[in-house]
């Protein structure tokens, strides 16, 4: 699709300068014209062609990742006076969007620098930004990991009414160290430490892991501890066998036995700081990253289907404007501008705590909440949409829309999902409830003040 086709796709049209500049939404160009030029002919490699060939998959992710790092994708939030780009959380919003639009896998491993920076950054961590930065600066190609989830449960961790009570992994603190305990499952992009050393690529800068110094403790007790890739004891399984994602965000089990860290790798310094930087950095601004990506797959979606629609025709009418098709393709168009325009909203607000309150804040993450749910909705009806509009054509892996559907599902799914999304909205709009019986269970588990050990 030609950029000027549909001037409402376009950059200067979709981006609305209440939330950014001119000058932000010249980025969002570039980085469309990168994907259009480099990254959209190789859609199909990303997964190593139809019969899922690794090689090809691995060193066209890897290739064109390093393009993402040449181009200072990676650097867009690490502040300025360590080397980065410093640029506002709208453009970071814009890269997952533009990078989604080609693949959604690959805008998720650029958006892992992100996220472990913004968590540095959240906890004013100097010290570790300037251990980190040459590294994300320097022209080398990293990757990086947040492990979240546990075999036990799989959105606990993010339902604050269980105050991170059900977190297994546990970090013992030993005299200037902390000592890691656990299994974690899941997280991406993991495992050995060959999968990510290649022509293009340097390595795997490690797993920003989050665990509990004692469940008892509960939120208290929460912290987020870095771990290096090649920490003594840090084991990992093979990587599942997806429906999606299948090589950008190759996901494992990863074991910690007994994985000694200094003590500066603690990321998180204040009482309660490691509670509030997972749920406002790690699952609130995570969602809200998802709402991007997920906007920019479904515009994927609709440049094709507009295309495809103006090519096919119904008696010699283009199909796009027959009335019913036309009412559907607008439809289509209509959820994904108020996604968008949701999800910048949200993020403007981001900026302005001292009115809309912390990332941490149940009203920030009910927003949060509601930008990824809608988006996600939206995804969902514009790839069904568009199997119904193209019949054979969007189910044939040719014609790329099946793997658009197949991709966006656990995007949906991550960071507690759909139902989690939902009854975070609800307490942000009425304060926070517990469970039924939760107090019982909390006594049953021993998992009361001073009861573990």
């Amino acid at each position: 699709m030609a950029a000027g086709d549909y001037p409402l796709l376009t950059a200067k049209q979709k981006y609305c300068q209440a939330f950014c500049t001119a000058e932000e939404i010249e980025v969002a160009e570039n980085i469309r014209r990168f994907v259009d030029r480099e990254v959209m002919p190789h859609r199909h490699d990303l997964e190593g062609g139809w019969h899922r060939d690794e090689k090809l998959a691995l060193a066209t992710l890897h290739r064109l990742y390093a393009r993402c790092v040449e181009l200072q994708l990676t650097q867009a939030n690490l502040p300025k006076e360590y080397g980065g780009l410093g640029l506002g959380p709208v453009v970071r919003q814009m890269v997952n969007e533009e990078l989604s639009r080609a693949d959604i896998g690959l805008a998720t491993m650029v958006g892992k620098i992100h996220w472990v920076v913004s968590l540095m950054v959240a906890a004013k961590r100097d010290d570790l930004l300037r251990e980190f930065a040459p590294r994300i600066t320097g022209g080398e190609v990293w990757t990086a990991c947040v492990a979240i989830t546990e075999p036990a449960g799989g959105a606990n961790l993010e339902d604050p009414a269980l105050e991170g009570r059900t977190i297994r992994t546990v970090a013992r603190r030993d005299g200037d160290s902390y000592v890691i305990k656990g299994h974690k499952i899941w997280p991406g992009p993991a495992g050995a430490l060959e999968r990510f050393r290649s022509e293009h690529m340097k390595g795997h800068l490690g797993y920003w892991t989050v665990a509990t110094t004692d469940p008892a403790l509960g939120e208290e007790g929460i912290g987020v501890f870095y771990v290096p890739a090649d920490a003594e004891g840090l084991s990992f399984s093979r990587p599942y066998e997806k429906m999606g994602f299948v090589w950008s965000d190759e996901n494992v089990d990863i074991w910690y036995d007994n994985v000694r860290i200094p003590e500066k790798y603690r990321i998180d310094t204040q009482p309660g700081e490691g509670a509030r930087l997972v749920r406002g950095y790690i699952i609130g601004l995570g969602r809200l990253a998802g709402a991007a990506r997920l906007t920019g797959l479904s515009q994927a979606v609709l440049e094709i289907v507009l295309d495809y629609t103006k090519n096919r025709s119904i008696a010699g009418t283009p199909v796009r404007e027959r009335s019913m098709f036309a009412g559907m393709i607008a439809e289509m168009f209509r959820a994904i501008e108020l996604s968008r325009q949701y999800y910048l909203a949200t993020t403007w607000m981001v900026t302005h705590p001292e009115i809309y309150g912390p990332p941490w804040s149940p009203q920030m993450v009910a927003r949060f909440s509601a930008a990824r749910s809608f988006a996600a909705d939206t995804a969902e009806l514009v790839t069904n949409r568009a199997m119904e509009l193209m019949g054979s054509y969007g189910y044939a892996y040719e014609f790329h829309v099946e793997k658009y559907m197949r991709d966006f599902k656990i995007v949906k799914m991550w960071l507690g999902g759909a139902q989690r999304d939902r009854l975070d909205i609800a307490q942000g709009l009425y304060g926070p409830f517990k469970w039924a019986g939760m107090e019982e269970w909390v006594r049953a588990q021993g998992l009361l003040p001073g009861a573990s050990g």
